[in-house]
């Protein structure tokens, strides 16, 4: 392989041009963005109760360490990552983020009532920033230095794209909606872990990356989907291992103890597909309204995407020839990854464009121009979505809501470029990276 000229930007150095911003301004950027962050929260009136039992209660049980009670209280479908990452925490600040309930704006008076909770005697101990619901904002920060950690990797990071970067996730609706809409930091986690994971690929830390994908995946289960990008763009099956093995071995520890402990419900919940006994289910999206049986659809929403990812990767690997792809391309692929969950969708939350709506951001400042684009379709989704409550319900929104998941989708396709020749690699300073250069 010819040698890369010395003054070829890599994947973690700024371009020729590109002024990197100082450490201390970065910092302050960074705590002004959470500021922001923690402000729209609270303006929208604070985190919801909704799903948060979910969460918080298996936390409370394994922060005292019991097992089982942790097992049969995690009840949402999902693994149990989110709670091996919080109880530590809860563990530790007990009791300023023990609470598994506090009390927002939108508690029913019927709640207060009949069920005692949020009354005037339980406000000042029930607030949510003396609970669980603290650590959203922590959730917050994983994803911003996710998403951070992937845009320097695909060399645009460290100046004033990371600053717009950062900035708007803050402000980034589906970020706050995973707290005030239903309360789901374990999404934002997955989030910001999975392109933290892409980041690591991008640098050639193979294991690394397969770590970082087996902890979100046992956040949430899209995290599968963008590891199908990093597989493929791995040079070899030596780099490929690193990155499946580390993935699997992190899974099988994280779900060994709950499954030692009842098999049945981690397993149920780890699947995702159990129907509860529905025999109709009607959603916002088009796959929802169709005439499917319930368990046909979740059988759709949660393989389809999987599907749907390892095509796009076979497509992207075909279309490079085995040639060494971009950083930019593999952004764009995990992207489009992602945005294939939104195609496939049964149930179309808000919470659930987050993933996306972050992909897209970084994928036009990773490409250096103005996240138009993204910020278009972040603006067109809360349009149809939001005024919904995060669940489109007409016919027509369901139909609007699958043009924008395709149109992510293309946008992603779009940025999967056919490598340049070996001697052309490196000699644009507009030119990432390549992923197999300097592979072992």
């Amino acid at each position: 392989m010819p040698a890369r000229p010395t003054n070829a930007p890599t994947a973690t150095t700024p371009a020729p041009g590109r002024r990197a911003v100082r450490a201390g301004v970065l910092l302050a950027v960074y705590l002004a963005a959470l500021a922001v962050f923690v402000g729209v929260v609270a303006v929208r009136g604070g985190p919801s109760l909704g799903d948060a039992y979910g969460v918080t209660r298996p936390t409370a049980a394994l922060a005292q360490g019991d097992l089982g009670a942790a097992a049969h209280l995690s009840v949402l479908p999902q693994p149990p990552g989110y709670v091996y990452l919080a109880s530590p925490f809860v563990a530790a600040l007990r009791p300023v983020v023990g609470a598994t309930t506090w009390c927002d704006a939108r508690v029913p008076a019927l709640v207060r009532v009949f069920m005692g909770q949020c009354t005037a005697r339980q406000l000042a101990a029930h607030r949510w920033y003396r609970s669980q619901a603290l650590l959203g904002v922590l959730a917050w920060l994983v994803l911003a230095a996710g998403c951070a950690s992937l845009l320097r990797a695909a060399g645009a990071g460290g100046g004033a794209l990371e600053i717009v970067l950062v900035l708007a996730l803050a402000a980034l609706p589906a970020a706050s909606d995973a707290i005030v809409e239903t309360f789901h930091p374990q999404d934002i986690v997955c989030v910001g872990l999975t392109f933290a994971a892409v980041a690591a690929a991008l640098r050639r830390r193979w294991a690394l990356a397969g770590a970082l994908f087996g902890v979100a995946f046992l956040c949430k289960q899209f995290a599968l989907l963008p590891l199908a990008a990093v597989v493929v763009c791995a040079p070899g099956w030596r780099e490929r291992a690193r990155v499946v093995v580390p993935a699997a071995a992190v899974l099988c520890c994280g779900l060994a103890p709950f499954l030692a402990v009842d098999a049945d419900g981690t397993w149920r919940t780890l699947t995702a597909v159990n129907a509860g006994g529905a025999e109709n289910l009607t959603t916002g999206t088009v796959l929802g309204l169709t005439g499917l049986s319930v368990t046909a659809k979740l059988y759709v929403a949660r393989d389809g995407p999987i599907l749907l990812a390892l095509a796009l990767a076979w497509w992207a690997r075909r279309r490079w020839h085995g040639s060494r792809p971009d950083p930019l391309s593999v952004v764009g692929l995990a992207t489009a990854c992602l945005a294939g969950r939104l195609v496939l969708e049964l149930a179309f939350a808000s919470y659930y464009l987050l993933a996306v709506g972050a992909g897209l951001l970084v994928l036009d400042l990773a490409a250096r121009r103005l996240p138009v684009a993204s910020v278009a379709w972040i603006v067109l989704c809360s349009l149809v979505v939001e005024p919904a409550g995060g669940q489109p319900t007409s016919h027509t929104d369901a139909v609007l809501a699958l043009m924008l998941s395709l149109g992510a989708l293309l946008v992603g396709v779009h940025a999967v470029r056919t490598p340049r020749p070996p001697h052309a690699a490196g000699t644009s300073p507009r030119a990432p990276a390549s992923l197999a250069a300097g592979a072992r």
